[in-house]
């Protein structure tokens, strides 16, 4: 089996029970082929929260003072890695661990991150569709933006001329 695979609920709750029922989790693991950590992981869940707990969690927001909780529960030496993401939900111990590292770089403000990519497009103006005739503010927008538009592409293929013109005056040389 492949890795970074999703396993259902269903066949968690089945290795669990063979778990809780006297198999080692060295045994299961080679028998499923799966990491003993994620049993470790599923059965302290599971023995926790309930079977609840095995169901997939997306999307799940944080909010700059949950993070610092756990991370002062962690730092403090009350809690584990793993016994801190059992405790507080958190369904990685690498998040709680890429949380210690803003904590400790920038403080309480490294929980402010934006996350993902951020945005490179600017907001252009458009214009509306509207069904009738335009007045003639419209119309003279219109028009100026189409002449905008023709006037820039005549320069860069006045561009491209020249660059050419260059790199042909080049070849010559040699």
């Amino acid at each position: 089996m492949g890795k970074n695979r999703k396993h259902n609920s269903a066949f968690k709750l089945k290795v669990i029970n063979l778990y809780l029922n006297g198999a080692s989790f060295n045994g299961l693991a080679k028998e499923f082929s799966i990491a003993k950590y994620q049993i470790r992981k599923w059965v302290g869940h599971y023995q926790l929260r309930g079977a609840a707990s095995l169901l997939p969690q997306y999307g799940r927001v944080y909010t700059k003072e949950f993070k610092l909780q756990v991370v002062k529960a962690y730092q403090g030496g009350q809690l584990s890695l793993g016994q801190c993401c059992l405790q507080y939900k958190i369904p990685s111990p690498s998040t709680l661990v890429s949380w210690v590292k803003q904590y400790e770089q920038f403080g309480i403000n490294g929980f402010n991150n934006a996350r993902g990519r951020p945005s490179t497009m600017t907001k252009k103006t458009t214009f509306k569709r509207t069904y009738g005739p335009l007045t003639r503010l419209q119309e003279l927008e219109r028009e100026n933006l189409y002449l905008r538009a023709e006037n820039e592409l005549l320069k860069k293929l006045e561009a491209l001329a020249q660059q050419e013109q260059q790199e042909a005056a080049q070849r010559k040389k040699r």
